[in-house]
């Protein structure tokens, strides 16, 4: 017999009051644009069953860059400076994957009090259906051309 599905979001993650080289540089660059484009990236992540964000569906896609009131050309610019600073995985970005695993560690405990293993780093969207590695350019662009 089957039970509820295993939970896979938060409700709450840590905002802390003081900030590490990655907020200061992404607000340089994109001003108070970037300071909420993150933390709402965050929001996000929270609620996404599983902690990663798949941009490859237009939908999602568009919805994160109304939830974050940025135009997408805005968007793809600070999720890539997020990447080259390591604060989102440039692997899983390079297929328009957003997955932050600072911030899975950062709910840790959530899933230690739920006696739930953490979402894992999802690997399986770099293959493809016949479990070949997904081809990626190295132009950290989102995989776009």
């Amino acid at each position: 017999m089957a039970g509820r599905p295993r939970k896979l979001t938060v409700n709450y993650f840590p905002h802390f009051c003081t900030h590490k080289k990655t907020l200061f540089i992404i607000q340089q660059n994109f001003g108070n644009d970037g300071y909420a484009f993150w933390f709402k990236l965050l929001e996000q992540l929270g609620v996404a069953d599983g902690h990663f964000i798949d941009l490859r569906n237009n939908g999602t896609s568009e919805f994160l860059y109304a939830y974050t009131m940025v135009n997408e050309n805005t968007a793809t610019n600070i999720l890539n400076m997020l990447a080259k600073l390591h604060a989102i995985d440039e692997e899983l970005w390079q297929i328009r994957v957003i997955w932050c695993q600072n911030f899975v560690e950062g709910v840790a405990e959530v899933y230690s009090r739920r006696e739930a293993d953490l979402p894992q780093r999802p690997e399986h969207l770099l293959f493809s259906v016949d479990n070949k590695p997904i081809s990626v350019d190295n132009n950290t662009n989102g995989g776009k051309n």
